[in-house]
């Protein structure tokens, strides 16, 4: 197999240098803790060994991934120590450029790591040197033709660490699997005089999934929410109380400052009272707690949809009948229950004029490809399954009031609308939505609106007919959802206008009040995720 990118390097928590500017028949020093070196001519890494095939050996030689210090660094350097008598580090003069990056280990484990790694060379031409100082530190220093650009200060002890590294200083960017909460944003606003839920603080980096995760042998393919806390609390012991085998439950969890369990606990265990179990396995790295799951029939788990590996992700069905996994398309909508946003926050614009050009390369196109490659969710607008919508759209063309209450009606003439509709347009992954208690759009709304105009202007789309379509939740009746659902419609178009010129009239905005509901209407969550703008684009 070709040799791994450096990013394996860094989730095993090895020491990596530049690579060679020359081209040279490719070759990978590896430095072990005793002190000794090998040359492999490629290698594999899986489960946790390297294996290293090397001149004259007809088999690969196994080493434990613990027992490689560095990968590439010449002379070896391990515990970030340099051994006697080797060559100092390179002057740090005056003008390089320090910053620190905290904060959550879902995008510190994985996606940083390989953004810094590909701004690295798209910027100076080199790899980072990595230094580790353990799984969740590193120091990554950025070089061009032997001269040290910037040293970053790499964190990753979970979600909560970055805004406070952003209040003591400590770092010019911050990483969170969760919105930064409003203790958080006020203390900031407080030391700073900021609104960090303004465009200029507050990035999407990518849209995430909270995943729950059995073991590939369990055949529990789907659990409400409900079951899914009562498992992890410990009311439910054994699987089969949920259908599964006669097998005791074993539960792994993600560490308390991780917002991985931030995310479980507000979308999984606070709806349903439920508390962790206290004999929960807690884990820091989700690949770890993946790992866990996979060698335990009776695992559950949950982590980033990412870190399923070898584990079964299992559907989630709602009360209202509505049952989700975590595709591409439903995560991107924010239609999953248990989707997510992954963020940057800054104080503005980064100090750092290097922080600064690694935060617009982390938000750009070229990033947003990258981290597809690498499994993540890009901001790429694309449709959903032709037969999901199909399925979809004949469960609510026959069944008008499916997922709504007894006593939501919906009118006949929108039946036949959406039925027209649905069989000569496709939805796209882009739903709009508003700042809590505000007419503004989101965040991510702001962003999709730019994408959008640019995506509608395409060669391949302009040509084709598209709708803005409002939605609403069932609180207040057809009538009055009607109306608001139309008002939220008129603001997107307007802000496409402004954003991209194009043209949109009033045929373009629709409104279908609390039709075709994406969530439950019986929580707050649910009717947030109701009140929506969605794009339909002819086939």
């Amino acid at each position: 197999m070709p040799a791994l990118p450096n990013i394996a390097f860094l989730a095993l928590g090895l020491t990596l240098a530049a690579a060679p500017a020359a081209a040279q028949p490719a070759s990978t020093s590896f430095c072990f803790v005793d002190g000794s070196q090998i040359k492999a001519e490629r290698f594999e890494s899986r489960g946790g060994n390297f294996q290293l095939y090397v001149p004259g050996s007809a088999t690969p030689l196994q080493y434990p991934a613990s027992s490689v210090c560095s990968v590439n660094v010449d002379p070896c350097i391990c515990g970030g120590r340099t051994p006697a008598g080797a060559a100092a580090p390179a002057q740090r003069a005056d003008g390089v450029d320090r910053f620190g990056v905290y904060g959550s280990n879902t995008i510190g484990e994985r996606m940083m790591p390989m953004l810094i790694e590909a701004f690295a060379k798209r910027t100076y031409g080199a790899d980072p040197v990595v230094k580790i100082t353990n799984a969740e530190e590193k120091e990554i220093t950025l070089v061009q033709g032997g001269a040290t650009k910037a040293i970053i200060d790499f964190q990753a002890h979970g979600s909560a660490t970055g805004p406070s590294a952003l209040l003591s200083g400590k770092a010019q960017i911050a990483m969170t699997s969760r919105p930064i909460s409003a203790d958080e944003a006020a203390a900031l606003d407080q030391k700073y005089q900021v609104d960090m839920f303004a465009p200029d603080n507050e990035h999407i980096l990518s849209l995430g999934a909270g995943a729950v995760i059995v073991n590939a042998a369990n055949p529990v393919a789907q659990l409400t929410l409900e079951q899914s806390a009562r498992l992890f609390s410990g009311a439910i012991a054994n699987w089969r109380e949920v259908g599964g085998p006669d097998l005791p439950v074993t539960i792994y969890r993600r560490d308390d400052k991780s917002g991985t369990f931030d995310l479980m606990k507000a979308k999984v265990l606070d709806p349903s009272g439920q508390q962790i179990a206290r004999s929960a396995k807690s884990f820091e790295s989700s690949e770890l707690l993946s790992s866990n799951v996979a060698r335990d029939p009776g695992g559950i788990g949950f982590v980033e949809a990412l870190y399923a590996g070898d584990n079964v992700t299992v559907r989630i069905a709602s009360a209202c009948g509505i049952v989700s996994a975590p595709t591409a398309f439903s995560t991107k909508t924010e239609e999953y229950p248990i989707s997510r946003r992954l963020f940057a926050y800054t104080l503005g614009r980064p100090q750092s004029p290097v922080a600064s050009d690694l935060l617009r390369f982390s938000l750009s196109d070229e990033a947003s490809a990258l981290k597809v490659e690498a499994g993540y969710v890009g901001s790429e607008i694309e449709f959903q399954d032709a037969a999901e919508q199909d399925a979809r759209t004949q469960v609510i063309v026959n069944t008008p009031r499916a997922f709504l209450g007894a006593n939501d009606d919906v009118p006949a003439d929108a039946t036949k609308f959406f039925a027209s509709a649905m069989s000569s347009m496709r939805r796209a992954s882009v739903e709009l939505r508003f700042r809590s208690n505000d007419a503004n759009l989101d965040t991510l709304a702001l962003r999709d609106v730019k994408r959008l105009g640019q995506f509608l202007s395409s060669a391949e789309i302009a040509e084709k007919p598209f709708l803005v379509v409002g939605f609403a939740d069932t609180d207040g009746g057809w009538a009055k959802n009607l109306k608001l659902a139309k008002r939220r419609a008129q603001i997107v178009a307007n802000a496409l206008k402004k954003a991209s010129g194009l043209g949109v009239s009033d045929a373009n905005v629709r409104s279908l009040s609390y039709m075709a509901p994406v969530a439950c209407n019986d929580t707050e969550a649910g009717k947030a995720k109701n009140r929506r703008v969605e794009v339909w684009i002819g086939r």
